[in-house]
């Protein structure tokens, strides 16, 4: 799919579209609070007219300003990304669950231009965090706050802003970098995945037709914005008009009822959350009869949780997406219907086959492609990878080689691809896994494990595993004895809760592998012996 080159970008302008033809259309909802695609331009429009005056505001190298998006999933942080994006900017989502250390790490790496919070967002602008943000910092929330002094931030309120007219979101060229999603590294330091507006928009476009949404439907959003699955759930539903329910983090496991009420036609959501909606036995038959489309993706998807799932929306498809955020959200798919295609010697459902514009191959490790039913290394090619890591050149060469004259992204996923042409995700290869929808990298544990503990040789693990997937992290130290509760509450200002180690485990001799390294493998053997 090529896209014509005199368009504009800019991943706002759809609202702007529906903000002319239907002003008057639902666009976010959430809780008790919801906005109109009318309402939700002069919103964000507002606060680009608030950016682009702001002395500095263009960068010296040319690219698009950056601007921190300090926010929960919620109305607010809609406005506030969508007013990144009409000012032409590129939007760097910052989680609020991670430790200020974090977050303190990302604004080095960012350069930004500009820092906009909502209420839960403000409350973290501690006189620490605010030394290390740009000086326009602008508060799209509902509450004054104070800070952690009990003063009032400088910051500049939305609310005080003058009201405008929608205009045509700022130009954004295709090679413009649209957002930065930052993932875990291996070096203890975040590493930043630029996606371009020519990528996002192919995917937004593309994915809204795949999936035939419509201006009626109204969508699930289940995510964060710093999960890079919330890109398709915010614009593929924003493409086409529909209205996006956001689910209040303290009301997951009610999403059911949740769906009810608000008569929900479009799911998306990783597959462990109705995993665990099924644990708690909330997905009876017929319990979701208003869906018609079910998105899964962000990790493998088992077949006891579609056999419930089928079951519980016996009128919706089921739509199994895989991707790395490297890739821009997802980049293959597989439908799922009666008979499940499943992954040889596996109860998980298959990835399928790429999606338009993206090409997908089995590789050994010198990059030449395999046959099928040979498992190696699976590549992605085509119009949705990253144009590099932030600020990283070696890493982005690395992970971004050229094959045969055609740039690839190497996913460190071991697939195959079966007879039909279908592929099939087997885990990972190097240290990197998926623990709950998260993707966290071991070796990233590792360092801040080191740094905890005082001890040089440390090894963590995913564990346990069920129904394909990683429920937690389990730690191993070099040590003979080891005060488990400080190094949690050590790590636990380090990195997010998600990463945090379930157990610690002082090992006196650690199993190292024929490179002298920890050996990963035998760390799992250990588990899976006291289990047995």
């Amino acid at each position: 799919m090529t896209i014509p080159l005199h368009k504009n970008f800019n991943l706002a302008c759809a609202i702007h579209r529906h903000c002319l033809a239907h002003p008057d259309s639902p666009a976010v909802v959430c809780k008790d609070r919801s906005l109109t695609y009318g309402e939700l331009a002069e919103r964000a429009a507002r606060l680009a007219a608030c950016l682009t005056r702001s002395p500095g505001w263009q960068r010296s190298d040319g690219q698009p300003p950056r601007v921190g998006i300090l926010a929960s999933r919620g109305v607010d942080a809609c406005v506030a990304l969508l007013g990144a994006c009409w000012a032409g900017a590129t939007y760097v989502p910052i989680g609020l669950k991670q430790p200020e250390e974090r977050i303190l790490s990302l604004l080095s790496q960012c350069a930004l231009s500009a820092v906009i919070t909502d209420d839960e967002g403000a409350k973290l602008l501690t006189k620490r965090l605010r030394a290390a943000c740009p000086p326009l910092l602008i508060h799209a929330g509902q509450t004054l706050v104070t800070d952690d002094t009990g003063e009032l931030p400088d910051l500049v309120a939305l609310a005080t802003l003058a009201p405008v007219t929608p205009e045509e979101p700022a130009p954004m060229a295709p090679s413009d970098t649209a957002y930065i999603i930052f993932t875990s590294g291996t070096t203890g330091v975040p590493k930043g995945v630029m996606i371009s507006a020519g990528a996002a928009r192919h995917y937004v476009t593309m994915i809204a037709e795949r999936l035939g949404l419509r201006a009626s439907d109204r969508a699930l959003e289940t995510c964060e914005l710093s999960f890079d699955f919330s890109v398709h759930n915010m614009f593929s539903t924003w493409e086409v008009g529909a209205a996006l329910h956001i689910l209040p983090a303290n009301t997951v496991m009610n999403a059911v009822k949740f769906a009810r009420t608000s008569g929900l036609t479009v799911w998306n959501s990783v597959p462990s959350l109705a995993g665990m909606l099924r644990q708690v036995k909330a997905l009876a038959p017929d319990s979701l009869a208003s869906l018609r489309v079910t998105v899964f993706g962000g990790e493998q998807l088992p077949a006891s949780t579609v056999v419930a799932w089928q079951a519980a929306a016996p009128n919706s498809t089921i739509v199994n997406l895989y991707g790395p955020t490297e890739a821009t959200v997802f980049c293959l798919a597989q439908p799922v219907g009666a008979a499940l295609p499943l992954t040889p010697g596996r109860d998980v459902v298959a990835i399928g086959t790429p999606l338009p514009g993206n090409e997908a191959a089995v590789v050994d490790e010198h990059g030449q492609p395999l046959p099928d039913g040979t498992p190696g290394e699976l590549v992605i090619a085509g119009e949705q990878l990253a144009d590099a890591y932030l600020g990283a050149a070696e890493l982005t060469a690395a992970r971004f080689p050229t094959f045969a004259g055609k740039r690839w992204y190497r996913t460190g996923d071991l697939a195959l691809r079966d007879a039909t042409g279908s592929f099939h995700c087997l885990g990972r290869i190097d240290n990197q896994v998926k623990v709950l929808g998260y993707r966290v990298e071991l070796e990233e544990i590792d360092a801040h494990l080191r740094v905890a503990t005082g001890a040089d040789v440390v090894g963590a693990v995913a564990w346990p595993l069920a129904d394909g997937m990683a429920r937690g992290i389990v730690a191993f130290v070099g040590a003979s004895t080891i005060d488990a509760d400080t190094v949690i509450n050590a790590l636990r200002s380090r990195i997010p809760a998600y990463m945090l180690p379930n157990r610690i485990i002082a090992l006196a001799t650690m199993p190292l592998n024929g490179s002298g390294k920890v050996d990963r493998r035998a760390l799992r053997q250990l588990l899976e012996d006291a289990a047995a």
